[in-house]
């Protein structure tokens, strides 16, 4: 039996001593012990974890990233190019990067660049990117093959104002009425840019899928939104159909059928029987967080298409520092989750 164990983790601000995250502040950088005791909790988490490859977010230093990777059993290590610093205080970064670690060689592994063709007659602007530049990579996956990989970290939340826009503003009642309406237009842009990004990434499984109906492809991704969103179900295509142009959901022909399975894409923790009633969180902590990160595959990944090349069988979330009530800069404000793969045939 071969399984493959693939997994996302946000490092929340994987930022060596002596960079700040977004503003300067001594809250917003790590000491030299904070840093070593980090380090040392991603290292027993890998241990724990025993991936093979691994999605991973908030990667500010990379070359950092990469020997620590080696170091523990992943020889193979690309990260996306360069966080974005402050350019009035270079010690401050305001966006980091995404990285893929592997036990296996890549194929290819190169940047993302781009929307990969979102239509003209969408709301989204032709120079539009992606928030952060995810992975794309190829790995040759034991027992399953050649297998396409996107590394992703969508747009955050929070609609965030200006401060200096309203500290401009000596009326108390002028400060209102602006904060709100910068906020909602905020709000507006964040939402907009998810949508992108998983409509441009839904565009690119797509062309492996038209290509190779069973192809294996991945998702590992912190994507900043709630598993019943509107921009989860852009990029899964999960929400009912309720017609085929004038032809009833029901009325599509028997040999055609199994398209209506092969065009979606698998939210990994819902293929597994058994998950569980609660839905365990990603994001925050156990009692008051929320589910923003995911193993999304292919149908060539499903196990109830008889063509698959793999199976999930196990989606699990590694939170056990969320009840430990370990500080959040000294491990992550996220909790990695682990998909277990099983080669087909087995």
């Amino acid at each position: 039996m071969t399984n493959v164990l693939v997994a996302t983790l946000n490092l929340y601000h994987f930022a060596a001593p002596g960079i700040f995250w977004h503003a300067r502040k001594p809250t917003a950088t790590y000491s030299q012990a904070e840093w070593e005791a980090k380090k040392n909790w991603i290292v027993t988490l890998l241990s724990e974890m025993n991936a093979d490859v691994i999605g991973l977010q908030e990667v500010v230093s990379h070359e950092e990233l990469k020997a620590l990777m080696a170091a523990n059993g992943y020889p193979y290590f690309f990260c996306t190019g360069h966080p974005m610093f402050d350019p009035d205080d270079p010690a401050v970064y305001v966006n980091a990067t995404v990285a893929i670690a592997s036990r296996y060689p890549f194929i290819s592994a190169t940047p993302l660049s781009g929307v990969a063709g979102v239509p003209d007659d969408t709301v989204i602007d032709a120079d539009f990117n992606f928030s952060r530049t995810p992975v794309d990579a190829v790995i040759d996956l034991p027992g399953i093959g050649q297998t396409r990989f996107f590394v992703c970290h969508f747009k955050s939340q929070g609609a965030f104002v200006d401060d200096e826009d309203i500290d401009g503003l000596s009326d108390w009642g002028d400060k209102i009425r602006a904060t709100y309406m910068e906020r909602a237009m905020a709000g507006v842009n964040q939402v907009a840019k998810r949508a992108a990004e998983a409509g441009a990434i839904y565009r690119m499984f797509r062309q492996v899928i038209d290509a190779d109906p069973d192809a294996p492809v991945i998702l590992l991704g912190d994507l900043n939104e709630d598993p019943a969103s509107h921009t989860i179900s852009i990029l899964t295509q999960a929400d009912r159909v309720w017609s085929w142009g004038s032809v009833a959901s029901n009325g599509v022909p028997e040999e055609f059928a199994y398209l209506k399975h092969v065009y979606k894409l698998y939210d990994g923790f819902n293929l597994v029987p058994m998950q569980g009633f609660v839905r365990p969180n990603t994001h925050g902590g156990v009692g008051s967080g929320s589910t923003l990160d995911y193993v999304v595959v292919s149908n060539g990944l499903n196990p109830k298409n008889p063509r698959r090349r793999g199976e999930v069988t196990k989606v699990e979330v590694y939170d056990d520092h969320f009840a430990a009530g370990l500080p959040k800069d000294r491990s992550s404000d996220h909790a990695p989750v682990i998909a277990t793969i099983r080669s087909a045939g087995e």
